[in-house]
């Protein structure tokens, strides 16, 4: 249902650092939008993911440039943009965790799935707090140092990133499996149907004795 392809985008996301946000941030999109099929607030976190792609962008560039004979870095000569797609990165990515876990508390509310809607709150609200304690580290760059900012920023990330794969692997549990085995369910309940149906027609074709009494006229005694 699309959980998979976004526990592999995670799974890029990770090494974002190293420009495989570019994969990363797609395989999210395209996941949630799989997924878009069991709520429609998915769709709203496969939008999300393809705002964090800017940033995997620059940073790939920023990896090749240098190696083209650049003499600069993007980050380096372009620091306002450098800015802005960070935040937009850590923006959208709030987004995208936002609408993916609302979308996993419904439906697990509708399914009376008590601990996966607590999880889903659980996971929003950690992230919630940990992305704007890393919103807030630029805004106060003025007073830590840069290095403690990049450090705890990191860290901040990755935490929130490893809660999110968990999280995504859960999902394609609990929310692909049981959907999966309710559809075999429902199949193998159609088609035990469908056999009877079958069956009660063969009986109404054909007497007890296997002979077929259909069209037969019983002759008058004379």
């Amino acid at each position: 249902m699309g959980f998979g392809i976004a526990f592999l985008g995670y799974c890029f996301l990770l090494l974002h650092q190293t420009g495989l946000g570019v994969v990363g941030a797609p395989l999210l999109a395209y996941g949630f939008f799989l997924a878009g099929r069991l709520h429609r607030y998915f769709f709203g976190a496969s939008v999300s993911a393809l705002l964090m792609l800017p940033r995997s962008v620059i940073i790939l560039l920023d990896i090749f440039l240098p190696l083209a004979g650049a003499e600069s870095k993007i980050a380096e000569s372009h620091p306002v943009l450098n800015l802005v797609t960070y935040l937009l990165f850590l923006i959208a990515w709030m987004s995208m965790i936002f609408w993916h876990c609302t979308a996993v508390r419904l439906i697990a509310k509708e399914n009376g799935a008590e601990k996966l809607e607590k999880q889903a709150n659980n996971r929003l609200y950690i992230s919630a707090v940990v992305i704007l304690l890393a919103i807030s580290l630029v805004v106060m760059q003025q007073i830590i140092t840069e290095q403690a900012i990049i450090l705890i920023t990191y860290l901040a990330i990755y935490v929130v990133m490893i809660l999110q794969i968990l999280f995504t692997h859960t999902c394609f549990v609990l929310i692909t499996s049981e959907k999966q085995y309710a559809e075999d369910k429902l199949y193998v309940i159609e088609q035990n149907r469908a056999a009877a149906e079958k069956r009660e027609k063969d009986r109404e074709k054909f007497g007890s004795d296997g002979t077929e009494t259909r069209g037969k006229k019983r002759k008058k005694k004379k």
